[in-house]
């Protein structure tokens, strides 16, 4: 493929790769913002390669933007933990990392259904308390407001919970 195939082929190929990079930053961030941002990143590298082209031609242009994409996560690691982090860490396939990754992703049970599952396990009064904040999404205020209990209860409730859940989901497992 020669170059201006190749930048006739870039909105093609961001129609076809961007819900596989996105959602692969998606779930490694948990962050829209921040999978945005990456996935942008990604696409905008490829697009100022394929405009200064230089001459150059991509072979497999599919395998070139997934090591881009590599290239940009990677950098986003580094940057977040202020370390170095080897490129070897996601194995010789980037691609196939991610697919795998994405993947068992959405076949994950949400924190919700699991959090339920081992409700009837802790004591009632817990229970409420991780119900109200962690189902319903509610903030501590607004759980005291429901109750009618102060902050103090609320929050020594909660970890008191946490405590119970912990000793819960480690003897069911």
């Amino acid at each position: 493929m020669n170059l201006d195939e190749q930048k006739f082929n870039l909105s093609k190929i961001y129609d076809d790769q961007f819900d596989r990079i996105y959602s692969f930053f998606y779930y490694k961030t948990l962050s829209k913002d921040t999978a945005e941002d990456l996935t942008s990143e990604t696409f905008l590298t490829l697009a100022n390669i394929l405009a200064g082209g230089k001459g150059h031609e991509i072979e497999n242009i599919k395998a070139f933007l997934f090591g881009i994409a590599r290239n940009t996560f990677i950098k986003y690691l580094q940057h977040k933990y202020k370390a170095e982090i080897p490129f070897s860490v996601f194995g010789e396939n980037f691609e196939e990392y991610m697919d795998t990754f994405t993947k068992e992703s959405k076949k994950a049970i949400p924190f919700e259904d699991r959090l339920i599952k081992y409700l009837e396990h802790i004591p009632k009064k817990q229970a409420v308390i991780l119900q109200l904040r962690f189902i319903e999404k509610l903030s501590l205020t607004e759980i005291c407001q429901r109750l009618g209990k102060n902050m103090n209860y609320v929050k020594t409730t909660q970890k008191r919970a946490f405590k119970s859940l912990k000793d819960a989901i480690e003897t069911t497992l």
